[in-house]
């Protein structure tokens, strides 16, 4: 029986499609590289990983319906692999679902509870959807697991403003800053506060921190030459 293979081989030469295929992928052989993906799937359709990589690629081709199907394949192997069900959120999250994104983040949350990223992405999640008071519950959840959590104090307070609550806002990004100094985030999100505040001579000058330590975004520039022109005027 020369022309059989055998599982160990057969799952060597999985291993060996799929590589080829990355690397085919990474040097914009896209054709290539998805008939690499899919020689491995032939040779044997219960390897997980092959499905994984298959995803990741059409996903990077933002090409989500397919990477969807994919990924479901995968997780019917390996249902309760969180990664599955992260790449899922990704997916949902490049076409705008962002209840499935929430779902799913809760799949991954019913494996590990303590996943402080996962509590982070459902609060985003939440936020966009407008529902400023769970997200906040998300955020704190994040928080116990990692009380200096620049993103997730960030996020709170964006929150918190959003419910009209200025002062606990002010308070949250100011902790932000001390935990880090070097971001521009909690800057201009006190900002933000302040000129809900009225108060835009403090206003501008949390915009222009903002602006030195990232020069390069256009949101931050526009928003302190508004400011900035506002106090010339007022003058």
């Amino acid at each position: 029986m020369k022309n059989s293979i055998k599982l160990s081989n057969d799952e060597t030469l999985v291993k060996e499609y799929i590589e080829r295929g990355k690397g085919l992928f990474n040097d914009g052989e896209i054709e290539k590289a998805f008939k690499d993906f899919n020689k491995a799937i032939f040779l044997n359709n219960e390897y997980a990983e092959a499905y994984f990589v298959k995803a990741q690629a059409h996903l990077e081709m933002y090409e989500a319906y397919e990477a969807e199907n994919c990924i479901k394949k995968y997780l019917k192997l390996v249902p309760d692999d969180p990664k599955g069900y992260w790449k899922l959120v990704d997916i949902y999250d490049l076409t705008g679902d962002f209840d499935k994104c929430i779902y799913y983040c809760e799949k991954i949350l019913e494996i590990d509870k303590k996943n402080a990223g996962i509590h982070l992405k459902k609060a985003e999640f939440l936020a966009l959807l407008n529902d400023f008071k769970k997200a906040i519950e998300c955020f704190d959840a994040c928080l116990e697991l990692i009380p200096n959590f620049y993103d997730a104090l960030c996020g709170k307070a964006s929150a918190l403003l959003s419910l009209r609550n200025k002062k606990e806002a002010l308070e949250i990004y100011s902790k932000a800053i001390e935990v880090d100094i070097t971001k521009s985030a909690a800057y201009f999100g006190k900002s933000e506060v302040y000129m809900a505040m009225g108060n835009s001579i403090s206003a501008l000058r949390f915009a222009e921190k903002s602006y030195a330590i990232e020069p390069e975004n256009e949101w931050y520039k526009c928003h302190y030459t508004v400011l900035k022109n506002m106090c010339i005027d007022s003058k």
